[in-house]
């Protein structure tokens, strides 16, 4: 569902383009260019009528069509500490601050339109609230809390001041570093579970809408980076600090 961004012209079709690659739904929505139902007219015929600048619109398809990937080869286990805290802040946490609403907006909006034809999309929409309501506290505890503990731990293990550690474990968490992820995660770990056993792995039914592939292709994506999220933590930074606290 990724489109090669040469195919993208003017005389291509806003629904042609959004099957093709769910992300430029995003731009026809910000240009109110529709793409789900209706009859198609090329772009070049859609900005003339609307007054609408077509390579400024061509640039902004182009630009979120873009395939961007991480080597699997990554070596994330490689990295320091302070480089992997701010990688998941930065890319992680950024992504799922400006991501979370606008997928909750989406979801709401076919809810509302779609919820006698996709009846589980209800159930979908609901966990997807709490996860709203939920997550961002989580991410925010991370940022003001877990993590300067992480580059304090490593800190103090690079210089070797283990005095400086016993007294940051006071003030600060007041319990061994393993426990204090694992639960959240577990319990949005089930989120993502039930979203793919309420979406069939995210696998639009035989004539889906567009509307239908969007939201599929969104709560995919949302879906990937959660996982990349989750591993980068559970199994390369909190034990990799873990392995410092153990030996200070």
């Amino acid at each position: 569902m990724f489109l090669n961004q040469l195919e993208i012209g003017p005389a291509s079709k806003a629904r042609e383009i959004v099957e093709l690659d769910y992300r430029t739904a995003a731009v026809f929505d910000q240009y109110n260019i529709r793409y789900c139902c209706g009859l198609q007219r090329p772009l070049e015929e859609i900005c003339l009528e609307k007054g609408t600048d077509l390579s400024e619109l061509l640039t902004a398809l182009h630009k979120v069509s873009r395939n961007i990937s991480i080597s699997t080869g990554t070596p994330y286990d490689e990295w320091s500490v302070d480089f992997l805290v701010d990688y998941i802040t930065n890319i992680h946490h950024h992504y799922l601050y400006q991501n979370l609403p606008l997928v909750s907006t989406a979801l709401d909006e076919f809810v509302r339109e779609h919820k006698n034809k996709y009846p589980s999309f209800i159930e979908l929409n609901d966990l997807f609230e709490e996860l709203l309501q939920t997550f961002p506290a989580h991410l925010k505890q991370e940022e003001d809390n877990i993590f300067p503990y992480l580059r304090q731990v490593a800190h103090a293990y690079q210089d070797g001041d283990t005095g400086s550690f016993a007294k940051l474990l006071v003030k600060t968490l007041r319990k061994p570093l393993g426990s204090l992820i694992g639960h959240e995660h577990r319990i949005l770990s089930h989120s993502i579970i039930r979203f793919r056993e309420l979406t069939n792995n995210y696998a639009p039914v035989p004539g889906a809408c567009t509307s239908h592939r969007v939201i599929l292709g969104k709560l995919k994506e949302l879906d990937n980076d959660m996982v990349q999220h989750f591993y980068l933590e559970n199994e390369v930074l909190i034990p990799k600090v873990m392995l410092m606290e153990g030996e200070i």
